[in-house]
């Protein structure tokens, strides 16, 4: 089943309809966003600093996150491999991935040039329709702990040992090549490049030893990024009206206290870390070899974020 899109299309039982006419698009900060052609929510997330470390930032170039590229053109793959974007990490389900096929909404690219790894963060089985109620009532319903409690499901499924895909360990294993000069640049995708991949993308932030904070901000530009998508898809649902409901504006949001308080209840005793190490993600060696490819030297001016 598709996580881009609400369970139920139209509010029901206790959800008020609210109408809330859609905004105005408002302009992609560039960086860290990037226009690839049919791409939505591409952007670098490198470039963001160390807690307490000026002069070190998170690389450039190397790590990138967008919203599933199933209607991307041409030119827009012509756009990646000038990136150099060597592998697509794909975090959606194959059930989700067949449906949204069987709709139209996309088709999934193959290409030579790029290859597509399936790491999916929840199997078919986790993605139940009841699951999926409950998943839509916590995020609709506008509160900080459903969207926490979301990220921590998340964040379960992608350290378990029995998840076949290993979402994570595979991820992070192809990022601590020994040799960080040959380190190919990586897009991470789910459905919207919301929630799955921002805690993915967190994740390796929060590694590389950037505030929570900081980690926070840079999830919270998903909602400029996917505004258009957003648009789109209450078109598909509603093509006569009413605009966008506050449960769905709740639902497509990217909050940055949601983010921040998942980091800091997960990070708490040195638990991310220690979860990556004890769980067999990653040695101790390989994390550092992580932190060494993807943690440069650079002037405090040159970050994204000041």
């Amino acid at each position: 089943m598709d996580e881009t899109r609400p369970l139920c299309s139209q509010p029901q039982g206790h959800f008020e309809p609210h109408k809330v006419q859609i905004s105005p698009l408002q302009p992609l900060p560039s960086p860290p966003f990037i226009d690839v052609d049919g791409l939505y929510n591409f952007r670098d997330f490198g470039g963001y600093p160390l807690a307490g470390q000026v002069k070190k930032a998170v690389r450039e170039g190397i790590l990138y996150r967008s919203a599933d590229p199933s209607k991307i053109t041409a030119r827009g793959l012509s756009e990646l491999q000038q990136l150099r974007v060597s592998r697509i990490f794909d975090l959606r389900s194959t059930t989700e991935i067949g449906e949204s096929v069987e709709k139209g909404w996309g088709k999934v690219w193959a290409w030579e040039e790029i290859p597509r790894v399936q790491t999916a963060v929840f199997t078919d089985a986790d993605v139940t329709s009841g699951q999926r109620a409950r998943r839509d009532r916590n995020l609709r319903n506008g509160s900080i702990e459903g969207f926490v409690e979301y990220y921590e499901q998340v964040l379960d499924a992608v350290t378990s040992p029995q998840n076949p895909y290993q979402p994570l360990k595979t991820i992070l294993q192809h990022l601590v090549t020994p040799k960080p000069s040959r380190l190919e640049p990586t897009l991470i995708h789910c459905s919207l490049g919301k929630d799955r991949t921002g805690v993915i993308c967190a994740l390796i932030l929060s590694l590389c030893g950037v505030e929570n904070v900081v980690v926070a901000q840079e999830y919270a530009l998903t909602t400029l990024g996917i505004q258009e998508k957003v648009a789109q898809i209450i078109q598909e649902i509603r093509p006569n009206g009413p605009g966008i409901t506050k449960e769905e504006e709740s639902f497509f949001s990217a909050r940055k206290e949601a983010m921040q308080a998942f980091l800091e209840r997960a990070g708490r005793n040195g638990g991310l870390e220690r979860r990556v190490l004890e769980s067999g993600i990653l040695t101790a060696a390989q994390l550092q070899q992580l932190r060494n490819n993807l943690v440069v030297d650079v002037p405090p001016s040159d970050s994204i974020v000041e």
